[in-house]
């Protein structure tokens, strides 16, 4: 994925499934363009796309966890 993703959390739990962004965006029901904008904080990341994000990555993580920021990570 070109761009820093903000979320380090979903970048190690997508690493753990051996899962890229573009197989996230499928499994998380969230076009692969959008994904990729909102995990790099290009555009906001809405609370049904980050459940459906945790939902497909079923790591057992809260929201809060699986989406803190990065340091000098920008809050979406």
């Amino acid at each position: 994925m070109r761009g820093e993703c903000i979320y380090l959390q979903v970048m190690v739990q997508m690493y753990l499934k051996g899962w890229d962004s573009r197989t996230l965006a499928e499994q998380a029901g969230v076009s692969y363009p959008s994904l990729r904008r909102k995990l790099r904080g290009a555009s906001p990341l809405h609370l049904s796309e980050a459940r459906r994000i945790q939902q497909a990555l079923q790591c057992g993580m809260t929201l809060d966890q699986l989406f803190a920021l990065r340091e000098g990570g920008n809050e979406a």
